[in-house]
């Protein structure tokens, strides 16, 4: 099997322009965007990507979607990764699951020599004697298990929740879901359509067709244009009693996963079809794909499936995956065509890939085998609704029964027919879904906007009126003449059903856990026909006869993380959120807030503001309001410094220290009005600065005249940083003069701002930039911010995040407290020493201060590693020489996009705090890297005339 790149596809969802390097088993590749990992690492030409459960045979590419059991991976830290649907992202390392010493030779690849041994249910027959030996051979066995690696050490990451009410959930964006959703939409219902794929249009979305475009592309319309909430990269997990539904979205923009609970009245299932693999001798060698595999590599990613192919076809889809091929230069060997009752015997070839293709006792020789051989109708939402799926063997496929009146099927599901019946019974089926929702909305009094109301304390279903589908015979093709494999992951052949039942596990639940077979990662989608086959033909009955195993929840596997949720804490959003979401935010949760890091590119987001101007939200800064005539006496006590004199329109850095010294807090508190101050603090310390205010001011000093009001949310707060802020921030700013006479750094002015009254303006700055904080009543923060985007679009205004922002302060040498301080950091410490004014009368921290004035303390200095290119971790330590003796430590340490080269921050002891200063830092891979103390704590514009400007 020889896979490569094409040229561009008219359908393809790449972007060229756009390459992703990425690792696999330790070695470079390179993708594009909007590849998948299997579709990037077949157009590398990669063949094999995993191994399977009890032989370790090689697996490929079965059907290069959600369900291909055969490309389960690992990625970093998440374990049985579905390398067919999951997304490429650059610096993504994946590597292949359970192999050793690699995915090519695996030792345990041997279990195929002792394959006679290993029949179905072996592990219930053997190791039975000694007992005690049983948790050596449990041990054993289990190393054998196909998933990934856990590690307990992950970091946390953010998942969350949500409830919702819909009218009408749809199951699945092909073209007879999307119709049902518009539809029922047209009608007034409330809808939520809910599609696997990272794309809505089902088959249409690989179709070369350019008939098939032009619907996709009107549908796709169609739905921009409709009040429907679609979700994509979304599955509907689950159907309990009364429409309650479990989904699982995994491309929201915050949360790796978000479990939405739904009580919808009226559920469309809508999956489509799955294709079925056909079982013969060698069916599971790489080089065998599905038609289905061969049209979505072709025509989404650009990737040549191989370069001589056999096509078995027993439908249109197979025929036209063979036009597909030939059209994109694959030398098509011979087309076996499955509807004039040929068959393919066996695939033959090296342990790895496809060698030859047999059929009708002639050897052909191929790299690649694309077969369609039938589909499987994927009942699993109909079944959990109580409907018993019915074989008909003439259209070789299940049908649904009998449905509850609120659970209706469409699509291909419900039957067969051109694309244009197929959107016509979409369409029908919204339109009964909003009428039945409508009755249930009476009956609950909620009823949908226009949808007729139905009388009655119980719901009378609207009549189904519908034109029902027509059924397409189709050969049944589920084994040949030969045996091979049903379960792939399990490795459950048609032999090892075959002797269950003659062993007596002749029913379809008892075969199931006896073998194993539909319990891999496809959870019997592509399986469960082919094993009820296998046994109605051990049985000597009908399908029919034989029956399914009864589905239930999940319908997609879940993570213990989206069934746990959000941890139990609030997490805030400021009033700009909807925008960051909607402008590619990839974001943090920092305290109790989520916060925006970075927007793609940190190191851009630093250039620009460097150079242009950039936006910051920093609504989480805590905001104190502070009203009365004791405020001057209030912050002499917190803060170490003096402020009895502070003039109106002032604006003062302080730092806050407790009672023994160590550094607390710190922030800027600007003067508004006589008896009016503003105090902000940093966003970690907004709960307990305010804490710590009223606490003196109730236990201590309840005598004073001090009013404290938090404001944190009260108002958004925007950062406006750049050489050209001033020019930005006049656009739309009335009644302040900004020219820096009228209004130079560390002061404060009240403003009207994009036509916003009663906004705070203060000449301050983190990033080391002309700076201007602009702090807007939070009902129309996201108007201010809209504002100033509009405005700055020829001045090349963007947004930067937490990281940007982190980087700059870098720069520019600002310590973080409870980054770069910690519980033992005392005030002089931080180089700030003018600002502890000792001959004050009092504040908070004075006699552990006083004692620490004489001594020599740890100092938090700048460091910069003599080879630009190492980013030490922080945390690493700062020790003497080669020995372990630990001397400091890194507290901050980024690669500067303004400088080029790697700046730290550091705590170290005071012999090593003067400029010049030689250190050693030990990383944490045991490697020893020199590095210089430099002379202040900015590395970037240390007179800060940029600041200032």
């Amino acid at each position: 099997m020889t896979m490569s790149r094409l040229g561009p596809q008219p359908t393809e969802v790449l972007d060229r322009s756009t390459k992703l390097r990425f690792r696999w088993n330790g070695k470079r590749f390179d993708g594009f965007e909007g590849d998948t990992i299997a579709s990037a690492l077949a157009a590398a030409g990669e063949h094999v990507f995993s191994r399977s459960m009890k032989y370790h045979r090689p697996r490929g590419i079965l059907t290069a979607d959600y369900w291909d059991p055969n490309l389960m991976v690992q990625v970093g830290d998440d374990p049985n990764v579905r390398a067919g649907n999951r997304l490429l992202e650059a610096g993504m390392d994946v590597r292949a699951q359970n192999v050793w010493p690699s995915l090519h030779r695996d030792i345990k690849a041997a279990n195929s020599l002792f394959g006679r041994f290993l029949t179905a249910g072996f592990y219930y027959k053997t190791f039975m004697r000694p007992a005690w030996l049983w948790p050596t051979y449990e041990r054993v066995l289990a190393t054998f298990a196909p998933g990934g690696k856990i590690d307990l050490d992950t970091p946390h990451r953010y998942h969350d929740k949500r409830y919702m009410h819909p009218d009408v959930v749809v199951a699945g964006a092909g073209p007879a879901g999307i119709e049902a959703a518009l539809a029922a939409a047209a009608a007034g219902a409330r809808v939520l359509l809910v599609e696997h794929e990272h794309a809505v249009g089902g088959h249409l979305r690989y179709s070369s067709s350019d008939s098939d475009q032009a619907v996709l592309a009107e549908l796709r319309a169609a739905l921009d244009a409709s009040d429907v909430e679609v979700l994509t990269n979304s599955t509907v997990t689950g159907r309990y009693e009364d429409n309650w539904l479990g989904i699982v979205q995994r491309n929201h923009p915050i949360a790796v996963e978000r479990l939405i609970k739904a009580r919808a009245k009226v559920l469309v299932a809508a999956p489509g079809l799955i294709e079925r693999p056909y079982v013969f001798s060698g069916n599971d060698r790489p080089g065998v794909i599905t038609s289905g595999a061969a049209r979505r590599l072709i025509n989404l990613w650009g990737v040549k499936p191989g370069e001589r192919a056999v096509v078995f076809t027993a439908n249109s889809d197979g025929d036209a995956a063979a036009a597909d091929l030939d059209r994109v230069g694959v030398e098509i060997a011979a087309v076996i065509d499955g509807r004039e009752g040929k068959r393919v015997s066996s695939a033959q070839g090296s342990s790895r890939a496809l060698g030859a293709v047999v059929a009708g006792g002639n050897r052909i020789e191929a790299d690649l085998l694309v077969v369609a051989a039938g589909w499987t109708a994927p009942t699993s939402l109909l079944n959990m609704a109580g409907d018993r799926p019915v074989h008909d063997p003439a259209a070789a496929r299940f049908f649904p029964s009998d449905p509850p009146g609120n659970v209706l099927a469409t699509g291909g599901l419900a039957g067969d027919g051109t694309l244009d019946e197929l959107r016509a019974h979409g369409a029908a089926t919204g339109r009964l879904a909003a009428q039945r929702a409508a009755a249930v909305a009476h009956r609950l009094q909620a009823m949908t906007a226009r949808a007729r109301p139905v009388d009655g304390d119980e719901p009378a279903w609207a009549p189904d009126d519908r034109t029902p589908l027509g059924r397409d015979p189709h050969p049944e093709l589920y084994r040949s003449d030969t045996h091979g494999m049903v379960d792939f992951s399990e490795d459950v052949g048609s032999k090892d059903l075959v002797a269950a039942a003659h062993e007596g596990y002749d029913s379809v639940e008892l075969a199931k856990r006896y073998t194993t077979s539909t319990m891999g990662p496809s959870q019997g989608k592509l399986e469960t026909v082919n094993t009820v086959a296998a046994i109605a033909e051990a049985r000597g009955e009908t399908i029919a006869q034989v029956g399914t195993t009864v589905w239930r929840p999940p319908y997609a596997p879940l993570t213990l993380g989206a069934l746990a949720g959000r941890v139990f804490e609030p997490v805030r959003v400021s009033s700009i959120h909807p925008w960051h979401e909607a402008n590619g935010v990839s974001t943090i949760i920092a305290g109790q807030w989520m916060r925006p890091d970075h927007y793609g590119d940190p190191a851009a987001e630093v250039r620009n503001v460097r150079t242009n101007v950039g936006l910051i939200d920093v609504t989480p800064l805590g905001k104190l309001d502070l009203r009365g005539p004791d405020i001057p006496k209030l912050l002499n006590l917190l803060y170490t410094n003096k402020w009895s004199k502070l003039p109106v329109g002032k604006v003062r850095y302080g730092m806050m220290c407790a009672e023994d010294g160590v550094v607390l807090d710190d922030g800027v508190t600007g003067r508004l009005g006589e008896d009016h101050y503003l105090m902000t603090t940093t966003s970690s310390g907004a709960g307990s600065v305010w804490e710590w205010v009223e606490n003196w001011l109730q236990t201590e000093r309840p005598d004073w005249q001090v009013h404290v009001t938090p404001v944190t949310t009260a108002y958004v707060s925007i950062n406006v940083a750049g050489p050209k802020a001033r020019d930005l921030v006049g656009r739309v700013t009335e009644g302040v003069d900004l020219s820096p006479e009228a209004f130079p750094y560390m002061e404060v002015r009240l403003a009207t701002v994009a036509g916003v009254d009663g906004c705070f303006m203060w000449r301050i700055g983190f990033t080391g930039e002309l700076s201007f904080e602009i702090h807007a009543p939070s009902g129309h923060g996201l108007h201010v911010w809209e504002a100033l985007m509009d405005a700055g679009q020829d001045l090349g205004v963007g947004p930067f995040g937490l990281e940007g922002q982190r980087i700059m302060r870098l720069e520019k040498g600002h310590f973080i407290v409870g980054q770069d301080t910690d519980g033992l950091t005392l005030g002089p410490s931080t180089g700030l020493s003018p600002l502890i004014k000792l001959d004050k009368d009092d504040f908070a921290g004075l006699p552990e201060l006083a004692w620490a004035a004489d001594r020599s303390l740890p100092m938090i200095v700048a460091i910069q590693p003599d080879d630009p290119n190492v980013v030490p971790d922080e945390a690493s330590q700062i020790v003497r020489g080669n020995t372990n003796e630990i001397l400091g430590r890194i507290t901050s340490a980024r690669m500067s996009p303004t400088l080029g080269r790697s700046i730290c921050l550091g705590q170290v002891e005071p012999e090593l705090a003067a400029g010049g200063t030689k250190v050693t830092v030990l990383l944490t891979s045991g490697e020893r890297v020199g590095a210089t103390v430099m002379d202040h704590h900015a590395h970037f514009d240390p007179a800060g005339e940029r600041l200032r400007g």
